[in-house]
């Protein structure tokens, strides 16, 4: 299921429609989720044409263009990827093929029976394991996003014999649906680089705003997401972010990946739970941190969170802070209502141009990420409930006076974008109260 954009419609001519009955070509049913062949010359004679390949045949009254057109190479470079993932052997995948119904003109489809049983209202497309619709969408990549995104509930359907909980079926099907389509290859479950490579997407903007105005939402509020019901927009970005982080994130990879084999449970949230529940609050640290820094093109593996146990800070510590990785655990537990002085020291790069910038913990102010100069050297901390506080500039110095206890961790300010082309590493002093030579 997958509804995010109203769809284009237009009335079928009736001269049309009394044809098809005065030829004796009523309306066909389409009984459950068994497919009928279609009677083609009946849909000829409405302006129905088709598209076949090897996993697809597609029925549409779209006109001739290119990007129509290759909806059907694009579904077949999709499908070896889908088994490959899933672990479906190639005879399972060459017995299969997905008929799909692409549409402008809803009209014509509901003339010829052609619409989903019991779904014949749905937004923008509708998908069981051997059938998909969809609507006109208004750029050429949401085309192929979509075909994509129901393509992965018919494949989940047919393979699998189910696809989850309600955030597991709708991000799965985002994740495969966020793609990459140039000169015949096809890349799937892509981390956009930019808003202009996905138009019409916008799933990284609803989660940015929701942040900003502290309506995110948190992991447990993302599981318990009803597949009962029609998903809002902000809640499919919510799924994808979801699917997206586990299955990228190197700790969780392994476990996120053997959901599969529970699609079909109906207690498929409960197994999600038990799997990561002896890292549940890490997973949850994780989780806001990610959100609220959240961008195209973000590096998941960078970003993971460097933990370490915190001890009480009695005098004076040092730690090395890695210029191209995210937030690192200091090991320094700092206790509420207690000041600290830090200073930082060292050069490292932070971004290649012409030449590689050179930057001290200070940052460069000739450009800014997130309001600060970018290489400045910020600070957090992870309070006793697993909660990680909003970031707070440190630069060469600064003085910091926590409100609760939490352990200290640092990073060098720069986009989760960009982390690959730093070099380095920063040097941080700590000391409770006043360093003893001051």
């Amino acid at each position: 299921m997958y509804d995010q954009y109203s769809y284009r419609s237009c009335t079928c001519p009736a001269s049309i429609l009394w044809l098809l009955f005065y030829l004796g070509c009523g309306p066909i049913t389409l009984v459950g989720e068994e497919f009928v062949e279609p009677d083609r010359r009946r849909a000829e004679l409405v302006g129905i044409r088709e598209l076949n390949s090897q996993y697809l045949r597609i029925y549409t009254d779209l006109p001739k263009s290119p990007t129509v057109d290759e909806l059907p190479i694009v579904f077949d470079k999709a499908v070896p990827l889908w088994a490959e993932y899933f672990g479906i052997s190639d005879n399972r995948i060459q017995k299969w093929k997905m008929h799909a119904y692409v549409i402008r003109d809803r009209a014509k489809f509901s003339a010829l029976g052609w619409l989903p049983q019991g779904r014949p209202d749905f937004v923008n497309g509708f998908a069981n394991a051997q059938q998909l619709w969809m609507a006109e969408q208004p750029s050429d990549y949401y085309m192929r996003h979509l075909l994509l995104h129901e393509g992965t509930h018919g494949f989940m359907h047919a393979m699998l014999g189910g696809v989850g909980a309600g955030w597991y079926m709708e991000g799965m099907a985002e994740l495969f649906g966020t793609h990459h389509w140039q000169e015949g290859n096809l890349h799937l479950r892509w981390f956009p680089e930019d808003r202009q490579q996905v138009p019409m997407w916008g799933r990284v903007k609803l989660i940015q705003e929701a942040c900003h105005a502290e309506k995110a939402l948190g992991l447990q509020a993302v599981l318990s997401i009803d597949k009962r019901r029609t998903f809002s927009t902000e809640e499919y970005a919510w799924c994808w972010a979801l699917c997206k982080f586990l299955d990228a994130h190197p700790r969780w990879q392994k476990r996120f990946r053997q959901l599969p084999s529970h699609v079909a449970d109906r207690e498929f949230n409960e197994f999600f739970r038990e799997s990561f529940q002896k890292d549940w609050s890490e997973l949850r640290l994780e989780w806001q941190a990610y959100i609220r820094s959240l961008d195209y093109g973000y590096d998941i593996p960078r970003m993971v969170i460097r933990h370490r146990a915190g001890k009480p800070l009695e005098k004076t510590a040092t730690i090395k802070i890695a210029a191209d990785q995210g937030w690192q655990s200091t090991g320094w537990l700092l206790r509420g209502g207690k000041e600290y002085q830090i200073a930082a020291t060292g050069q490292y790069t932070i971004a290649h141009d012409t030449k590689p910038w050179l930057c001290e913990p200070g940052g460069v102010t000739l450009q800014y990420h997130a309001g600060q100069p970018l290489g400045k050297l910020v600070g957090a901390w992870r309070g006793e409930g697993g909660n990680f506080s909003h970031p707070v500039p440190i630069g060469l110095q600064a003085v910091l006076k926590p409100e609760h206890d939490g352990v200290l961790y640092l990073r060098v300010n720069d986009s989760p974008a960009r982390l690959s082309d730093n070099r380095g590493q920063l040097t941080a002093r700590i000391a409770l109260g006043r360093f003893p030579d001051d």
